[in-house]
């Protein structure tokens, strides 16, 4: 089985905060510190898994203009269609991915199939509509010589295989991975092609990058909450810390009643304090984490409903 050349650098994903269950937002950064977005609708999905598939990927601002919805499979049909396996759409909020939750080399040849979509849609070919790759790639592809013979389209007149978005799609997978090309009258693409669409992308540097400025400067991830808590309720915020030399810190403001607060790293309690009329206001920071499990948590250690607003923060740290 050949394995994802992205997946063997997942420890340059700063960190992800983790899906706990169904229905959540969850965030998560790629290497440059830019905000990666999962609209996670069931259980049990690994989402650091796909938040180091698309931040090892061949990107730029883009993503964090993009949602990536994680549903069961059986669900996927019912909203991309009969037969699909996942889908991408343009939407006035933002762009849209829909994936099944899993884990494979299979799977990971969708996801990457579809941020090719978004890569697409968000890269614009001048004089040229939409869908039509990237500049470079537009070229090396020989797609104007192709759209004068009629061999492709812009849409799905000709079939699947002869759109021009479905094409460039497929060259972004084999660009990352080694997949079946799926668009069978055509030549999976050659390393000429390849090229393009990195230096379309800004990953092929013209000399070599001094190895001191190769490292990404990472942003701390914030996720901030607030809300009310009954007697004995929880809010919690999983995270994943995906590699060593991890700072969080947790800050919590009681408005009302009584709550503890903790830390807990590969189901070990890392920090832990209690807030109530006499301490509205504290703050948990730890060093040298990762890379771990872990949560934050707040719960009401009162008689009464408690009022309350939260702020993690995730960092690497640097030297």
């Amino acid at each position: 089985m050949h394995r994802l050349r992205v997946l063997l650098v997942a420890a340059s994903v700063s960190l992800a905060i983790a899906s706990p269950a169904a229905a959540d937002v969850v965030l998560a950064q790629d290497g440059h510190g830019r905000t990666i977005t999962f609209d996670v609708q069931t259980a049990d999905v690994n989402t650091s898994w796909y938040a180091s598939i698309l931040s090892a990927a061949y990107h730029g601002d883009e993503i964090s203009r993009v949602t990536i919805r994680i549903m069961a499979p059986a669900e996927i049909a019912g909203v991309c269609g009969s037969g699909a396996a996942a889908c991408y759409s343009q939407r006035r909020t933002g762009a849209l991915i829909v994936v099944p939750a899993g884990q494979s080399d299979a799977l990971a040849a969708i996801v990457l199939h579809e941020y090719g979509h978004h890569i697409d849609a968000s890269t614009a070919v001048p004089g040229i509509r939409e869908p039509n790759g990237t500049p470079r790639w537009w070229a090396a592809r020989g797609m104007p010589s192709l759209v004068e013979s009629g061999e492709v389209a812009r849409d799905y007149g000709l079939g699947w295989e002869r759109a021009i978005g479905e094409i460039f799609a497929e060259d972004y997978v084999q660009a990352h991975m080694t997949a079946r090309f799926r668009i069978r009258w055509l030549a999976p693409p050659a390393e000429d092609i390849l090229g393009a669409i990195r230096q379309d992308l800004g990953v092929e540097p013209a000399r070599p990058v001094p190895p001191e400025a190769a490292e990404p400067v990472r942003a701390p991830l914030v996720v901030t909450r607030s809300g009310a808590l009954a007697v004995g309720r929880r809010q919690a915020l999983p995270f994943t810390l995906l590699g060593p030399g991890r700072r969080v810190t947790f800050t919590v403001t009681l408005l009302r009643g009584r709550v503890r607060m903790e830390i807990v790293c590969d189901g070990r309690v890392v920090a832990r304090q209690t807030l109530g009329p006499g301490r509205r206001r504290a703050t948990l920071h730890r060093s040298a984490l990762g890379p771990a499990s872990c949560r934050a948590a707040v719960r009401n250690a009162g008689t009464a409903t408690a009022r309350y607003s939260l702020r993690l923060r995730l960092a690497v740290e640097t030297s």
